[in-house]
């Protein structure tokens, strides 16, 4: 398989006349450190890149457990550390993150001669730019996020630095990648950025995410899951992610399926919180908030459920959307962002209106009562991750994108 593969790159390779990249990318997270979806991108779009015959090198922040280099996949992995610990004074935080990462990038650059920066998000835009004026190299930019769409507009200091900061960032880029026609759309309208400048390829997902893994019988026992119907969600838990809807909608749906179990994965500002009104509602034998869980675990959860819910109020893609489809689920996810793009009505998976406990109850009824209606969207969902979201194709016209770019660099534009 590996063989023919890169055999049939190779012949595309030559058929556009495609040489190796140098790539230099820039992430806050990488894996272990994982704390949205970005991580994932970075981590599945860097190693199919190597994959394709391109040097790619990720730098990153250092974890304990890490070494400060090693080669994952064929991408050399650089982490540095950050002299700022206080990871509860974000902003500063980042700030001495990028200090750390011009130092070592650098000193990288010294010794070797990229062709191109791939900066994902504001959390690395003062390396970037620095590096790309001290290097003279074309700047791409991935927009995964932005201040504005995740508070539905920019209200405090902070928010404002941080919104300006990417809005410095997409002008310096000589391309601005997204992963959405929303996202394309909202970048445009908060950056005043015209259209030929964004660039859009969608998140993707490993067609071997849930190979060696099996349900683990280990979740079952411990959450007593046997004869519960599992509702599962995963997120950050902050407020655009939705999940205080699912509270809302809890009493009425479990009243009519006592059955039903929602099962809330991830850490966030507002975790406390939300257990708190659990338990203040007496919903804890319906609702469980679990914290951070392993990604062993994660996989497990998909493979166990019986349907992947996203309720965001803001979504620029959803790769966990992705997952639950990968998992042969019904998946039911607000009609919002880049959500709706992936997922249509009835046919691959359901939607609901975001923050609308009704329609979630509406919507999560007609699954439970129409079984084999939902099994039927759940297997045409999988059919369309293996078709339209495969990381080898978005590695590629990622590519391509590098090469117009640095081309169109270097001719002066």
């Amino acid at each position: 398989m590996k063989g023919s593969f890169t055999l049939f790159f190779y012949m595309k390779r030559k058929e556009g006349c495609m040489e190796p990249l140098r790539i230099l990318m820039l992430a806050w997270e990488y894996p272990p450190m994982m704390v949205g979806g970005l991580g994932r991108h970075v981590y599945e779009l860097s190693r199919a890149l190597a994959y394709y015959g391109h040097d790619v090198h990720v730098v990153t922040v250092h974890e304990e457990q890490c070494t400060t280099y090693e080669k994952v996949h064929g991408v050399h992995v650089h982490r540095v550390s950050v002299d700022y610990r206080e990871k509860y004074h974000f902003y500063e935080w980042i700030a001495a993150l990028n200090k750390s990462m011009l130092a070592y990038t650098q000193e990288l650059c010294k010794g070797y001669v990229f062709d191109v920066i791939h900066a994902h998000d504001w959390l690395v835009a003062i390396c970037a730019m620095d590096l790309q004026k001290k290097q003279q190299l074309t700047l791409v930019t991935t927009v995964h996020a932005t201040e504005h769409g995740r508070n539905s507009g920019i209200y405090t200091s902070l928010q404002w630095k941080i919104h300006m900061h990417e809005k410095e960032l997409v002008k310096e880029s000589n391309v601005v990648i997204v992963c959405s026609q929303f996202m394309k759309s909202e970048v445009m309208r908060n950056f005043e950025i015209n259209s030929e400048g964004v660039i859009v390829h969608p998140n993707g997902i490993d067609c071997n995410f849930f190979h060696a893994v099996t349900p683990s019988l280990e979740i079952t026992k411990r959450y007593h899951l046997s004869d519960r119907l599992v509702v599962f969600s995963i997120g950050r838990i902050v407020n655009e992610k939705g999940f205080y809807t699912i509270i809302e909608a809890a009493p009425h749906i479990t009243q009519r399926y006592p059955q039903v179990l929602f099962i809330i994965a991830g850490q966030g500002t507002m975790l406390e919180q939300y257990r708190a009104v659990v338990q203040r509602k007496g919903l804890q034998h319906s609702i469980l908030f679990l914290g951070h869980i392993t990604e062993e675990e994660q996989r497990a959860f998909f493979q166990r459920c019986d349907v992947l819910l996203i309720p965001s109020l803001y979504e620029p893609f959803g790769i966990v959307v992705l997952e639950g489809m990968l998992a042969k689920k019904p998946v039911l996810v607000s009609r919002v962002g880049g959500l709706q793009e992936i997922i249509i009505e009835g046919v691959n998976g359901f939607l609901m209106k975001a923050g609308c406990a009704q329609s979630l109850n509406e919507k999560l009824i007609c699954i439970i009562e129409q079984p084999e209606i939902a099994q039927c969207a759940a297997n045409k969902g999988y059919e369309d991750v293996l078709v339209h979201y495969n990381w080898s194709e978005i590695a590629r016209a990622t590519a391509h994108t590098y090469e117009k770019a640095v081309q169109h660099h270097k001719c002066g534009g």
